[in-house]
């Protein structure tokens, strides 16, 4: 089964989501629905279910990963020059290291 794609956060004035915060973390918790929380019409901060962030933190860890964009790097070389023909062979190549 296919992951869902994330729905578009809902846009919620940080007056509206003091009065109503527990039912704003209740939605995220328990429904993964995120929100925008504006002041004065501006975006200013996130509220996402905790799963969304422990995700976030995680692709922000690996972004600064030397020995992961070196492995991306060389994987990209490899495709380019048609020494791997799928996301499968590629695994199996990295694997085995």
């Amino acid at each position: 089964m296919a992951a869902k794609a994330p729905k578009a956060p809902t846009i919620v004035n940080a007056f509206t989501a003091r009065t109503h915060l527990g039912r704003l973390i209740r939605l995220a918790s328990e429904q993964g629905q995120s929100f925008v929380l504006t002041k004065k019409g501006l975006p200013k901060v996130a509220l996402v279910p905790l799963g969304e962030y422990e995700e976030l933190l995680e692709l922000r860890a690996e972004e600064r990963d030397p020995a992961l964009k070196k492995a991306l790097r060389t994987s990209a070389a490899q495709i380019r020059r048609g020494e791997v023909s799928s996301l499968a062979a590629l695994r199996a190549i990295y694997r085995s290291r």
